[in-house]
């Protein structure tokens, strides 16, 4: 009968919530400022923290295994090598690039004098075919690489050696920690967030107390304050969609054509409105908590 009683005056205590917002105005645009400011602390670092993280998977999807096959192998013959590699376990995508194409990546990457000397090679290629290996898992390069040497008639194969297991290293701390950092201010920034809420909530405990006198049911009580919560919450998290809205498209219209593909920022649409929806959800799930947990303390179970 009672969460029936609180459906039927949903309206009511919404409206009673808007009220308690305006007559305490004071200690409500402080909660509102304090929401929003912990909410644009960490909208901004939550986007940077994801971007970085998008960079470092691209990176590592960069990172590739090139086999080069013996010179006397024909190209029909070094294409028969193919299924010897896609079968390996981790491997995610093999491209065959024949003698002909070895030589022409090799006539471009030189300049004038030197395109001119190797096209005397046309007729009598001395490179052979070779293979370009992408992985599933950039730490199982090398573990791949040397499985790819154990094939006939592989006559090289470069995974970047240390260095590459040394930088797929670094990426994947870079990503734990910035998880880590992320995960740690938002917690701290939400229980921020709680408290400030609870003070406001707190300060009425006079109010609360009468409402109980004169026979109000708990959760006739409770849910204007809970719904107070979420209204400062929601109030708190309209500065900081604006400010990602805005910043963010800035930032990525400035940067379009500066940066390499792989350090290329994540698009817009529809990030902006998965990063606004989080944190509509964070400042009304906490404005909720904070409230519900302050007006237990004066009620009776």
């Amino acid at each position: 009968m009672e969460l029936i009683s609180c459906i039927k005056n949903f309206p009511k205590h919404c409206k009673t919530a808007l009220q308690n917002i305006w007559r305490n105005g004071v200690m409500s645009i402080s909660s509102i400022f304090a929401v929003m400011i912990t909410l644009v602390l960490i909208a901004v670092i939550g986007v940077v923290a994801i971007n970085i993280q998008d960079m470092t998977y691209n990176i590592e999807d960069s990172l590739t295994i090139y086999v080069k096959m013996d010179r006397e192998l024909s190209d029909k013959k070094a294409q028969e090598k193919q299924a010897d590699i896609e079968k390996l376990a981790g491997v995610k995508k093999v491209t065959f690039s024949s003698k002909d194409d070895e030589l022409n990546k090799l006539i471009e990457s030189q300049n004038e004098d030197g395109q001119k000397l190797f096209e005397t090679y046309r007729k009598n290629n001395p490179l052979g075919a070779a293979y370009v290996v992408e992985v599933n898992n950039a730490k199982d390069l090398e573990t791949i690489a040397e499985q790819i040497r154990n094939i006939d008639n592989v006559n090289e194969v470069n995974a970047g050696g240390s260095s590459t297991s040394s930088l797929v290293s670094t990426l994947e701390t870079v990503r734990n920690g910035g998880a880590i950092f992320v995960g740690a201010l938002t917690i701290i920034a939400l229980l921020m967030i709680a408290n400030t809420i609870k003070l406001t909530i707190t300060s009425r405990q006079t109010e609360i107390s009468i409402m109980r006198m004169v026979g109000a049911s708990n959760w006739y009580i409770r849910l204007p304050y809970m719904l107070e919560g979420i209204f400062i919450g929601i109030l708190g998290s309209i500065i900081p969609i604006i400010i990602i809205y805005f910043g963010y498209n800035f930032v990525y219209e400035s940067s379009a054509g500066l940066l390499p593909a792989m350090l290329t920022l994540r698009d817009p649409f529809p990030f902006i409105w998965q990063c606004s929806g989080i944190l509509v959800g964070l400042g009304s799930g906490v404005g909720l908590f904070g409230s519900f947990v302050s007006v237990r303390k004066f009620l009776k179970f």
